[in-house]
């Protein structure tokens, strides 16, 4: 009979080798050392000192929207002298698009990306090696310093990966109040050769989503153009520019913008509203994952049955959709997923706010070896070119973030198997964006993201997501997840709503059931939407003038063409 011992030590081995293949957002991943014989010339100059950065590289200055570069940062090491720590500090300059209150700005800013510590031995170089996650389209000088050495920088361009309308979208619709509202914000992204016209805008419209009517959009205002590297000879033009809209109905519409290069539309992009609400009524769902496999839930009738109900019994002002969307996606498939969800939210009669998942990022199928996919171009083609952004509604400002791709898969656990991973979180920046640009503690805050923050249990054994908080952190953010919590704590917030655990849970800041569910903030996660057909539903939010009245899990069963709806207790 074989020995348990060594089959237990290759599966210790197995994990061990998946695991290095995990990156974290932004942070320092491992220091290689080098040998003299692989120094190259140029590196080997005389007036720097031990520690000081004499090579910087980057595996990509022109990354698209959440897909992560390599950034490579060489330090001289101290042959002939004694051991001692270096301080490498990692900052971005920027200057890019940021979307909030029914609307994207051009905006700059100075984040710090990280600060790591450096042990310098008695080696020649040592090289340490970094995976940055761009959340913000723009213009980024990113600043390497540390040693005697004054700021090095690098530049990189962070450019859409699909050219369309960027806003407003599907997923990131806008709800315009034709009372206060300055009109209708449009964003515009186009790929060009550097020797090619820039942008041309040629015909706008807008056009009822039953087709019944249709208004062209002739009166442009308040232009603001630029452009980004998106290669070696190619460049990305951005185009901002707003519309009147007094002279159109409020209803719901569809958007399409014709320049001299292409026709861009997007559906169910633009809710047009008369008076702020007093009231105002939105459901979420989540973990829709439409094409999942080996499973006997058909999650896209479901998902259909449960958009009939919401129009028919509910109506509500809109819906957010919090992440795995789809259960995967793959181009050389027979079914396109995101163009079936597409599908069935254009019928929808509410507008609907999506935000991306770790599933939303996985090129093909999951089978039980795990790769950290990480590539959102799909979610941005069918769904919302934009994954953090803000809106104002009945006196609620919502911000919605992607809380990253998977961190930690594979623990020892008793169960050996964790099919739940943590999220990799929230970088530096999407920390700025959130407390400098998108939040707005002047009034009630609702987030929503995929990943929780907060939950009654720690994570535990290998790979194990370390912290120190009173609450626990099993399935939750890697990154930021304090700052995240005190920023909530501290910011009038009162629900985090996210999916991810397929679970209905609510606790307070430290991971404990609230005596009172109303001592905001209340961190929820909320069950699967359609992946079980005895629990299936979403979580009604209601809202009076700017309080959270309820947010009850809403129980949906179809039985023999009639619905039956069950409200759990909170």
């Amino acid at each position: 009979m074989m020995s348990k011992k060594p089959m237990l030590i290759r599966i210790l081995v197995l994990f061990l080798l998946l695991n290095f293949t995990l990156y974290p957002v932004a942070g320092i991943e491992f220091q290689k050392n080098i040998s003299e014989n692989t120094i190259h010339n140029e590196l080997q100059t005389e007036d720097v000192s031990p520690g000081d950065i004499i090579d910087i590289s980057l595996s990509n200055p022109y990354p698209t929207l959440g897909k992560p570069i390599e950034i490579s940062i060489t330090l001289k090491g101290n042959p002939t002298g004694e051991r001692f720590d270096e301080m490498l500090d990692i900052s971005d300059d920027y200057e890019g698009l940021i979307a909030k209150s029914n609307g994207i700005e051009w905006k700059s800013a100075n984040v710090s990306i990280d600060q790591v510590l450096v042990k310098i031995g008695r080696l020649p170089i040592y090289i340490k090696k970094i995976r940055w996650y761009p959340v913000v389209v723009g213009n980024h000088t990113l600043g390497f310093k540390a040693g005697s050495f004054p700021l090095q920088t690098k530049n990189v361009s962070v450019s859409f990966d699909t050219e369309n309308i960027i806003f407003p979208s599907i997923g990131c619709p806008s709800i315009i109040n034709k009372g206060e509202s300055e009109g209708l914000s449009v964003a515009l992204s186009e790929e060009r050769r550097n020797s090619e016209d820039t942008i041309d805008i040629q015909h706008a419209k807008l056009e009822s989503i039953d087709g019944s009517f249709t208004y062209v959009l002739d009166n442009q205002s308040d232009i603001f153009y630029t452009w980004i590297h998106a290669g070696e000879d190619k460049v990305e033009d951005e185009l901002i520019t707003n519309y009147d809209i007094d002279s159109v109905p409020c209803g719901f519409y569809n958007i399409s913008i014709t320049t001299s290069k292409d026709n861009y539309t997007w559906p169910h992009a633009v809710k047009i509203i008369d008076g702020e609400p007093v009231e105002c009524t939105f459901v979420q769902l989540t973990d829709i994952h439409i094409g999942k496999n080996y499973n006997f839930v058909n999650e896209k009738k479901e998902l259909e049955s449960i958009i009939k109900y919401m129009n028919e019994e509910i109506q509500p002002d809109f819906v957010v959709m919090s992440g795995d969307l789809v259960d995967w996606f793959n181009v050389r498939s027979n079914r396109n997923f995101f163009r079936e969800l597409q599908d069935i939210i254009v019928t929808c009669n509410s507008p609907v706010f999506t935000t991306p998942g770790n599933h939303d990022r996985y090129e093909n199928r999951l089978l039980r070896l795990y790769a950290p996919f990480k590539n959102l171009l799909y979610y941005h083609t069918f769904l919302s070119p934009m994954c953090d952004y803000a809106f104002e509604y009945g006196n609620i400002n919502f911000v919605l973030l992607d809380s990253g791709h998977d961190y930690s898969r594979w623990e020892i656990k008793r169960n050996i198997w964790n099919p739940t991973p943590e999220g990799s979180g929230l970088t530096n920046n999407q920390m700025y964006l959130l407390e400098k640009e998108l939040g707005n503690n002047k009034m009630h805050q609702i987030i929503i993201m995929h990943h929780p923050a907060v939950n009654d249990i720690d994570d535990y054994g290998l790979f194990a997501v370390p912290d120190d908080l009173p609450s626990g952190n099993e399935n939750c953010i890697a990154f930021n997840r304090e700052e995240f919590i005190d920023y909530s704590l501290d910011n009038n917030v009162t629900l985090v709503l996210t999916g991810h655990t397929h679970e209905n849970k609510i606790f307070n800041s430290v991971g404990e059931n609230p005596s009172d569910l109303y001592e905001w903030p209340v961190f929820v996660q909320t069950d699967s939407s359609t992946l079980n057909k005895s629990s299936n539903g979403g979580r009604i939010v209601k809202i009076k003038n700017g309080d959270i009245e309820s947010y009850e899990y809403v129980l949906l069963i179809h039985v023999n063409n009639f619905y039956h709806t069950k409200r759990f207790e909170r």
